[in-house]
């Protein structure tokens, strides 16, 4: 049994929104010249996962809120068997 997350009111499977988080984290991970800065495309991935980017958002916040999340995940996911084909490797 697939549990699923909404997003934008629509259900995301597991595995994609395990995807999607490693992917915004890979974006936020970046080096840029302003701490501050961000991508209008990341700003809006953010957004649609629900967490508020502000002014006073740090990279280094969004990317523990984002980690946060994505342990969440990997401990239901882990907890229900359901890796589909992403099953991770050491």
């Amino acid at each position: 049994m697939s549990q699923d997350w909404s997003v934008g009111g629509v259900r995301v499977p597991n595995a994609f929104q395990l995807r999607r988080l490693d992917r915004i984290l890979s974006e936020l991970a970046r080096p840029a010249l302003d701490e501050d800065s961000m991508v209008a495309s990341t700003r809006n991935a953010l957004v649609e996962l629900g967490i508020c980017v502000g002014s006073d958002a740090s990279r280094r916040d969004l990317v523990e809120s984002l980690w946060s999340r994505k342990r969440a995940l990997l401990r239901q996911m882990s907890a229900l068997g359901d890796w589909g084909p992403t099953q991770p490797v050491a």
